[in-house]
């Protein structure tokens, strides 16, 4: 296992987890001082807690000095939490945040505008209610996302179980986190403390798992750095196919950054106990040839960009002690989420709620918390942002109805097809990556794609799009039909090409478009697709062949 100590080469990052005494740092003598914000090495550390410090962007032109707050992220595997966890969560949005919840693209929940004083009880309550905010960011494992639609099929076993014990299996070890947030006692023997999966470094970036089911890649399986896909036969589970080397990020002006889509490597058994050897097999390939020298191009995809995938399923095979099977094909008919009402089985059902960019706020928020109470329905967040409400009776049908149409939560298949499938990052003001604006102005910028395919021809017309606000692509824009991408203040890039099945990647088409000219620089394809298009072809895929 490789170490940073000492080394010239590495990046200050390294050093600093290096030197954080497994995740501790200085947290807790800045929890206990009077500065509303905390030292950049703190915040450094607190990224491993689910901590990320920021500022109101907003603010900066108005006042000399920045209003700190942080964002507060709840990892959840499978995104599946029961009624009385939703209820806890949707309660801090008031006591602890600015009276939102924010559901992510990898099905955690994210608290914004949390001060520093209110965090150690928000973190209290979160734990309170069985979950973590531990590992939720950080160079570690981070939420294991897993397709959670609750469709009975001979095709579909319980992956939930499983993304748990992942999930959990991976956290860090470090007991940092009982220490700080529930005033656990400290470590017997600090010395003693080790990360035998991590090591004292941890990993050179983030690293991201998920699950999906054949032929429905609900999940954006190839945006991952690592992902399996259960294989049946005679509706039995009989083993994985196994991905790596996704990733969606990348930086302006960084040579050979870039996003990559996940590499089908090879076929393991369906036990829980392969999927988690080859797991921490992959894991540590990429603790162990990472790049510790730049953290931008420190992803899981650039070690499989410089060795090649052959060299990795080698290398991969020699940590395994054993030759896994070629991959088998795989083949995708839809990725997207199950909006409305759908039988959940033979006596339940569950309703799929459209929430415009995963932001429950106002009536929105109102009518999901009435809903959970009314009818104790378990809540299933969705990597597109939205929700499942899962596990209801026909009797409950109404109630749900009624709520939804008082609070005038609009029904999801009556919304114009851009905005229903569109998702956002967070972007400006809080994110400090943010170049331009994302999910404050998507609503408009679907209109306006909107307004242009209506008057193109098309106004039934799905087209899948994804707008951030920088170029590190929290939103997965390049798997999208359409990608937004910001390059500069109230400038996009537009990504094209994309599959509507997000297992194509999407190229740049038009640099530097401004905010309010990129309906109107589409409008033209829009035209040529309606004349050029075969039968049934989804304009990615138009796109792909023709532009």
């Amino acid at each position: 296992m490789p170490t940073v100590t000492g080394s010239a080469k590495v990046s200050p990052a390294e050093g600093l987890k290096a030197g954080s005494n497994h995740l501790r740092g200085t947290i807790v003598e800045e929890l206990k001082n009077d500065s509303a914000s905390f030292s950049r090495p703190a915040s450094g550390v607190l990224k491993f807690h689910g901590i990320y410090q920021q500022d109101d962007r907003d603010l900066r032109k108005k006042q000399p000095e920045k209003v700190y707050s942080s964002m507060v992220r709840v990892g959840i595997a499978g995104g599946v939490v029961t009624a009385e966890q939703y209820l806890k969560l949707d309660a801090l949005a008031d006591t602890c945040g600015d009276g939102t919840l924010r559901a992510t693209s990898r099905q955690d929940v994210q608290y914004h505008y949390v001060g520093k004083r209110n965090m150690p009880q928000l973190i209290a309550s979160v734990i309170d209610a069985g979950l973590s905010t531990f590992g939720a960011c950080g160079d570690v494992v981070r939420n294991v996302t897993c397709d959670t639609t609750p469709i009975e099929s001979a095709e579909r076993s319980d992956l939930l179980a499983l993304a748990q014990r992942v999930r959990a299996e991976l956290r860090p070890k470090s007991g940092a986190y009982a220490e700080i947030w529930m005033d656990g006692e400290k470590a017997a023997s600090l010395e003693a403390e080790v990360e035998p999966l991590y090591g004292d470094a941890y990993l050179p970036r983030k690293f991201k798992i998920a699950f999906t089911f054949p032929g429905e890649n609900l999940i954006d399986i190839y945006s991952n750095d690592l992902g399996f896909v259960p294989f049946y036969e005679n509706g039995t589970l009989a083993g994985y196919t196994m991905l790596a080397g996704g990733g969606m990020g990348q930086s302006n002006g960084v040579k050979g950054s870039h996003p990559r889509m996940a590499d089908p490597i090879g076929e393991i058994g369906p036990s829980d106990d392969d999927v988690m050897e080859v797991a921490k097999a992959v894991i540590s390939i990429h603790r162990d040839f990472g790049n510790r020298e730049n953290r931008r191009l420190a992803r899981l995809k650039y070690v499989l960009d410089e060795r090649g995938v052959e060299w990795f399923k080698g290398e991969l095979n020699r940590r395994l002690g054993r030759v896994l099977p070629q991959p088998r094909e795989l083949v995708w008919g839809r990725q997207e989420d199950y909006l409305g009402w759908h039988k959940q089985g033979e006596a339940k059902w569950f309703y799929g709620l459209r929430v415009i960019n995963g932001r429950l706020k106002g009536e929105i928020r109102k009518a999901v918390r009435l809903i959970v109470e009314a009818t104790g329905c378990e809540v299933r967040f969705t990597v597109q942002q939205n929700l499942l409400l899962a596990g209801l009776t026909a009797e409950q049908r109404p109630v749900v109805d009624n709520l939804l149409k008082r609070y005038a939560v609009a029904d999801p298949l009556a919304l114009p097809p851009v905005l229903r499938h569109s998702m956002a990052c967070v972007s400006l003001p809080t994110c400090g990556q943010a170049i331009t604006e994302a999910e404050r102005v998507l609503p408009d910028v679907a209109a306006a794609l909107q307004k242009q395919l209506n008057d193109a021809g098309a106004p039934e017309q799905i087209v899948h799009v994804r707008m951030t606000g920088c170029p590190n692509g929290c939103a997965r824009p390049y798997t999208a039909e359409i990608g937004i991408v910001g390059e500069s203040v109230g400038l996009y890039t537009i990504y094209l090409g994309g599959s509507p099945r997000a297992d194509r990647i999407a190229s740049p088409w038009k640099k530097l478009v401004p905010l309010d000219e990129i309906g109107a620089a589409l409008r033209p394809l829009f035209d040529r697709y309606m004349a050029e298009r075969t039968e049934g072809e989804a304009f990615g895929d138009w796109c792909h062949r023709s532009v």
